[in-house]
C-alpha cells in the first residue's frame, strides 16, 4: 500500500532515485490516456475541421516540439533530484521562481485539474443514463470526482505509482473495447472509410497551425512541474526513454480514437460519451463508466500534486500535504465551472501565451548559458547564486513579457507558439550576456 510522501520541495536522496524508464512510461502514459485528452482530438476535428489523420499529425508535431523541451527541463529531476518549481529558481531567481513560475503553474495546474473533473463527470452523466436511467446532473458530479481525486493527490507521488499498477491495463482495456465499439457500429456513421476520409473537413495551413499551437501550448503549462515525473528516476537516459516514448504514443493513440468519434458524431465529446449510445450491454457501459473514473482519478492526482508543489515553492512553511489539501479546496470548487470545458480551445490558447515564451527562456539559460548544471544548495538560499536582482532574473522577466506580446498579436497562420518560444529564446540570449556585464544585475547567477 502507498504511504504519505514525507518529502517536499527538498531534494529526493539518490538512493531514493531507483525508478526506471518502464516506471516513469507507465505513470506518463497512463497520464496521456484520460478523458481530457481525448477532447483534445476531438477539438482538433471540430473545432479545427481538420480531417482525421491530419488531427493526429498536428497533436503528434505539437508533441515531438513540447517533449524536446520536456525532456530536456526533466533532467534536473533524474540529475538532481529537486522538484520543477525549485528548479524554476535558477532560471528566474530565488523569488522570481515562487512567484512568477509557481503562480503561473498554479494556475494551469488548478484549470487540468477543474476540466478533469468536468469532462470526466459529462461522460459519468451519459454512462449512468445509458447504464440505469439515471439523471445524473453534472456539477454534482464534478464535485464529488474532484474531492476524491483531491484527498488521494494528498497522500503524494507514491500513491500515484501504486495507482498506475490498475489505471494502465485498464486504460489499455478501455482502448481495445471503444475502439470495437466503433468498428463494429451499425450506425454508417461510425464507419471505418467514411471516418477516415472525413467528408465536410478540410485541411488548411491556418487550423493545422492554430492547433500544433493549441497542443503546444497545453503541454508546455507542464514545464515547471516536469522534473517532479522524473525526480525518482535513477538516470537522464530512463527519463528521456520514459517520457518521449509515452508521449508520442498517448498523442496518437488519444487523437486518433477521440478524433475518430468527433467526425462519426460531428461534436467534441470524450469516448466515454460517445461509446454510452453505441451499446446496450450493461457489462460494457459498466466497465466504460470503472474506466472513466479510474483514468481520471490518476491523471487528477497529478494535477492535485502538481498544485501543492508550486504552493509549496511560493510559500516553503506550508510543506507539501498542507499546500495541496489548500490548493485541492480551490480546485474541488472550480470543477463546479462546465465552462472549462465547453471554452477550453479558449482557456488553453491563453495558457499558452505564457508557457511557449517561459520555455524559450529557461531552454536558453539551461542549455547555454547554465550549460545544464545547477548548484543545488544555492536554490534554496535567497543571498546564494541565484539572487540576480532582488530575487529575480531581470533578462529572463524582460524576455518572457515580451514574448507575451508577440505570441498574442501573431496571427495562427505564423504558428505563434514557435514565436513565443523562438523570441523569449532569441531575446534572452541577448538579454543574459548584457546582464553579465552587470553585477547588481548578475548576482551570482549568471553563469
Amino acid at each position: 500500500m502507498p504511504a504519505v510522501e514525507e518529502l517536499g520541495i527538498q531534494p529526493v536522496p539518490r538512493e531514493q532515485r531507483t525508478g526506471t524508464w518502464v516506471d516513469l512510461f507507465a505513470i506518463n502514459f497512463a497520464f496521456g490516456i484520460n478523458p481530457l485528452y481525448f477532447v483534445m482530438g476531438a477539438i482538433g476535428v471540430v473545432t479545427f475541421n481538420l480531417p482525421l489523420w491530419w488531427a493526429v499529425a498536428g497533436l503528434t508535431v505539437g508533441q515531438l516540439f513540447s517533449y524536446a523541451i520536456l525532456a530536456t527541463a526533466a533532467h534536473m529531476g533524474s540529475d538532481y533530484g529537486i522538484p520543477g518549481q525549485v528548479g524554476m529558481r535558477a532560471f528566474l531567481g530565488f523569488w522570481g521562481a515562487r512567484v512568477l513560475s509557481s503562480g503561473y503553474r498554479t494556475v494551469a495546474a488548478l484549470y487540468w485539474f477543474a476540466v478533469q473533473a468536468v469532462t470526466t463527470a459529462f461522460a459519468v452523466q451519459a454512462l449512468a443514463l445509458a447504464l440505469a436511467g439515471w439523471h445524473l446532473r453534472v456539477v454534482p458530479v464534478a464535485l464529488v470526482l474532484g474531492a476524491f481525486h483531491a484527498i488521494l493527490a494528498v497522500l503524494g507521488f507514491d500513491v500515484l505509482r501504486y495507482a498506475t499498477k490498475v489505471i494502465l491495463p485498464l486504460a489499455i482495456a478501455f482502448l481495445v473495447v471503444i475502439i470495437v465499439l466503433f468498428v463494429r457500429s451499425d450506425d454508417p456513421r461510425f464507419a471505418v472509410g467514411h471516418v477516415f476520409d472525413s467528408p465536410g473537413h478540410h485541411l488548411t495551413w491556418v487550423h493545422f497551425s492554430a492547433y500544433v499551437t493549441l497542443v503546444i501550448g497545453s503541454q508546455l503549462t507542464f514545464l515547471p512541474s516536469i522534473a517532479d515525473f522524473s525526480r525518482y528516476t535513477r538516470s537522464r537516459r530512463d527519463s528521456d526513454i520514459g517520457l518521449y516514448t509515452s508521449a508520442l504514443l498517448s498523442a496518437v493513440i488519444v487523437t486518433f480514437v477521440g478524433g475518430f468519434g468527433a467526425v462519426a458524431v460531428g461534436a467534441v465529446k470524450n469516448p466515454f460519451e460517445v461509446g454510452a449510445g453505441l451499446t446496450g450491454s450493461k457489462a460494457v457501459l459498466a466497465f466504460l463508466l470503472v474506466a472513466v473514473i479510474v483514468q481520471s482519478t490518476g491523471v487528477n492526482i497529478i494535477n492535485a500534486y502538481n498544485v501543492g508543489m508550486s504552493l509549496a515553492n511560493a510559500v516553503p512553511r506550508l510543506g507539501r500535504i498542507i499546500a495541496t489539501a489548500i490548493g485541492a479546496v480551490v480546485a474541488v470548487a472550480l470543477s463546479s465551472q462546465p465552462d472549462l470545458l465547453t471554452s477550453a480551445a479558449d482557456w488553453i490558447t491563453n495558457l499558452g501565451n505564457v508557457s511557449a515564451p517561459l520555455a524559450g527562456a529557461v531552454m536558453v539559460d539551461y542549455l547555454v548559458v547554465k550549460r545544464q548544471r545547477i548548484d543545488v544548495d544555492g536554490l534554496y538560499d535567497p543571498r546564494g547564486p541565484y539572487r540576480y536582482f532582488a530575487g529575480v532574473n531581470v533578462a529572463a522577466a524582460v524576455a518572457i513579457a515580451v514574448a507575451i506580446v508577440v505570441y498574442y498579436v501573431m496571427p495562427h497562420s505564423l504558428s505563434k507558439a514557435a514565436w513565443g518560444f523562438g523570441v523569449a529564446a532569441a531575446l534572452y540570449w541577448v538579454l543574459a550576456r548584457l546582464q553579465q556585464r552587470v553585477p547588481a544585475l548578475a548576482g551570482g547567477g549568471a553563469g
